[in-house]
Formats: C-alpha cells, structure tokens, sequence
C-alpha cells in the first residue's frame, strides 16, 4: 500500500499581508498564495488556508485534516491556534532563505518588514547574530506606503518613477509622522517627485544599515518589500560595501511562510525517525 504524502504548510502572519504556502515531503514548493492582513485575524488566516478547488486547503472546519501540518510565523503568530508550531521571523526567514540559497560561505539577511525590520547573520548554517528595529516606522514598509499614500502614488510605480531621479536630495525626518509633513514643505518648493522618491529610498536604506555593520561579503534581501521594491536595491548596493554582493532571495515575499513550513516539516520527520 502506498504511504499517504503529507503537506507541511507555512503562514507569514505580517502586518500588511498573510503569506501562505505549502511544501511537500521533499520540500518543494507546491502551493502559495496572499491576502491582506484584515481583522478578525483568525478568520482571514483560516480562509487563507482553504486553499483553492484544485488545491485545497488544510482545514475541514477549525479541524486539521490528516496528513496535513501547520506552523505560523509573523507578528500575529501568537493569536492563532489551530495550528501545529509558531516560529520567530528570524527563524523562518533564515530557514526559508537558507533551503533556497544553501550558501556555505557567511551571509546577511536583511528582511525589511511592513512595520519592523531585521538584519541576520548567518554562518555554519546557523543564525549567529540579529538585530530588529521596532521602535519606529522609518526604514520599514510603513514608511514607503506613507509616503506613497502622501503623494497619491500607487506602491507599484514607485521604483518606475525613482529611475527618472536627476539629482539627490535628503530626507531629515525619520519619523513618519515628521516626513510627511517635509514632504510636502518639499513638494510647495518645487521638487520633482522623482527625486522625492529617490530620497525615500535613500532614506530607507540609511536607516536599516545604521542598524548594525554587514561584515559578510554577500547580502540577501527576502520579504515583499524588496521584492516589490527595486529601486531599494540599487540604493542599498550604492551603501554597501564595493565587495558585497547584494542578491534578492528566491520567492523573497513567500521566505518567512516558506521557513516556517520547513519548520514543521523538519520537526514531524525527526519525531517519526527518533
């Protein structure tokens, strides 16, 4: 008789959006989706995981089906309960980021969160250090949609406008608050949106690597925001040092849901081989 595969699911419960995705006994991505972080939190993560007709969710009800496994990682992690593990952000984004990359030399993670971020090194496959901003919304998504939303601008034509930047100019708050209202100072003065955009960027990156150094010769981004963020990227190099190699993550928004998912997947088989 064949043995039964099972499906190891991993959930991002972030502050902006719910990342969702399930792996096989191999560990190969089978399954992902996102929806909008929304409130009560426990029925939008349940109706994430319903999963679609031709691939269908974890649960029957509020009950785990058979044969499938759910570990949750993200800020909301702590308020569901029908669900197998909870893991930290540092842990499942070093998890989901390692089982893609599998570097054997040093690395840095630097996720950029939609209200904190975090910076982790990693070495002999392990996390030897990490630091987290979460006491303002500088640096983080929060800060880029602010700013978008004070400029009527979609998050989507961002990095496009940012290319069209002919010159530099800074922004001096760092509180969200404070930078809107530079923002428009800025804007009554004639400033171009391109190169407030740019500044934006600048801004953000500033503020993440003022976090710690990045002594490691390569640097991965995982998380929405640089995935959705290219501009960011060019910023950050121009910042970093010239022998670093600055990469974006495979599945870079899905790498927190993805560790997690291994998470539990890992534990299940230890417990079935002890």
């Amino acid at each position: 008789m064949k043995k039964q595969s099972n499906i190891f699911w991993g959930v991002d419960c972030g502050s902006s959006e719910i990342k969702v995705v399930a792996l096989d006994d191999a560990g190969k991505l089978i399954h992902k989706c996102k929806t909008r972080t929304l409130f009560p939190l426990a029925d939008h993560v349940r109706a994430a995981l319903k999963g679609k007709a031709s691939f269908p969710g974890p649960l029957k009800g509020d009950e785990v089906k058979a044969g499938h496994f759910i570990a949750i990682t993200g800020y909301g992690r702590t308020h569901i309960d029908f669900i197998d593990e909870r893991l930290t952000e540092i842990k499942s984004h070093y998890l989901g980021v390692h089982h893609q990359l599998n570097f054997e030399a040093p690395y840095t993670i630097i996720d950029i969160g939609g209200q904190d971020s975090k910076i982790i090194e990693v070495a002999d496959g392990s996390v030897k250090r990490f630091v987290m901003n979460r006491k303002c919304a500088a640096g983080t998504g929060a800060f880029i949609e602010e700013l978008a939303h004070r400029l009527e601008l979609k998050l989507g034509d961002l990095s496009k406008l940012e290319k069209k930047h002919d010159k530099k100019i800074a922004l001096n708050s760092y509180c969200t608050v404070f930078a809107a209202t530079e923002v428009i100072k800025i804007l009554m003065n004639g400033e171009k949106v391109e190169n407030l955009i740019h500044a934006m960027y600048e801004s953000v990156a500033k503020r993440v690597l003022e976090m710690t150094s990045i002594t490691t010769d390569t640097v991965v981004l995982s998380g929405g925001v640089a995935e959705y963020h290219p501009a960011l990227h060019g910023v950050l190099r121009e910042r970093l040092g010239s022998h670093q190699e600055l990469i974006l993550a495979p599945q870079a928004q899905y790498c927190g849901a993805i560790g997690a998912a291994l998470f539990v997947k890992d534990n299940l088989q230890k417990e079935q081989n002890s």
